[in-house]
């Protein structure tokens, strides 16, 4: 080789790592570059991730309690109407209780006339057919005092929804009664007599 060569050899020799350092520094750098880059939009793509979670949880946050503010104040007003019920159905029952009272006192008063009218019937001079009609309005007078009765037990055992219905009922048996009731006095009173001889 002569020396031409032997120096141009030479140079490439001492060029070639020189040209290899530079290129594979700059793919060095390039990755190195590329790492960053990447790290950052990772970093970035975190940032973005928890603020999301963070407005997630917020927003989660305000709706649950929202939420619990709804079935709180549904709570509320479900307790006030539960308090409200139990307050009427006491004022029911008490109310029922009084009507009752108040229909068993004048029934007790009219269902203790049928004795006296027999009593007084035993004592008043009736023709045959005056103490016959007296016995048929006994009859239906007894018969109503037992209705009425039935229909004053059913005011008590009636619930809000069947009360009205029971208590028109009642009504309605204690508006017989008294009809009964004067018919049969009627019948004592106006019936004919058997004429002294």
């Amino acid at each position: 080789m002569n020396r031409i060569g032997k120096i141009l050899m030479a140079t490439a020799i001492a060029v070639l790592p020189v040209a290899c350092k530079n290129s594979t520094r700059k793919e060095a750098d390039k990755a190195a570059e590329n790492v960053k880059d990447q790290r950052e939009d990772v970093k970035e793509d975190v940032k973005d991730l928890n603020g999301a979670i963070k407005d997630q949880v917020k927003e989660t946050n305000e709706t649950a309690n929202k939420e619990m503010k709804d079935v709180n104040e549904q709570t509320a007003e479900l307790k006030e109407n539960v308090n409200e019920l139990n307050n009427a159905e006491g004022d029911f029952s008490v109310r029922r209780g009084a009507r009752a009272t108040q229909l068993r006192t004048i029934h007790s008063v009219v269902a203790s006339q049928p004795m006296l009218i027999n009593a007084l019937s035993g004592v008043t001079a009736l023709t045959d057919k005056a103490r016959a009609t007296l016995s048929e309005k006994m009859q239906v007078f007894q018969m109503r005092v037992d209705e009425a009765g039935n229909a004053i037990e059913a005011i008590q055992a009636a619930d809000a929804a069947g009360f009205e219905e029971k208590n028109d009922a009642a009504a309605k048996a204690m508006d017989r009664l008294k009809d009964a009731r004067d018919d049969a006095w009627e019948a004592l009173n106006d019936g004919d007599r058997i004429e002294a001889s």
